[in-house]
């Protein structure tokens, strides 16, 4: 399986707390909180979805298997948007993330 990767030019900035993504293959501006943010940034495909939940809890102090949650459905509503490859059904190592 692939790790979380994106894909086409994405050009970000940073406009009050929030995150524009700029889509240009698309041609389509995404708004991210800084938290989305930080998980597209971790899509660099050399981590696994669980290495990125993981990154995110250690920089939040949140609890794992909520942030396993929260972090799956982004990574899915980023794959829908054609901003990742790499997100399936399985992008969860449901023993690894334990």
């Amino acid at each position: 399986m692939m790790n979380p990767t994106r894909v086409g030019k994405l050009v970000t900035r940073s406009v009050d707390g929030d995150v524009l993504v700029h889509d240009v293959a698309h041609e389509k501006v995404h708004v991210l909180n800084a938290s989305a943010a930080y998980v597209l940034e971790l899509c660099d495909g050399t981590r696994s979805a669980t290495q990125i939940a993981r990154s995110v809890g250690d920089a939040t102090g949140a609890d794992l298997s909520i942030v396993i949650r929260d972090v799956d459905a982004i990574l899915r509503e980023f794959a829908v948007l054609e901003l990742l490859i790499g997100v399936g059904s399985d992008t969860f190592d449901c023993k690894a993330a334990e």
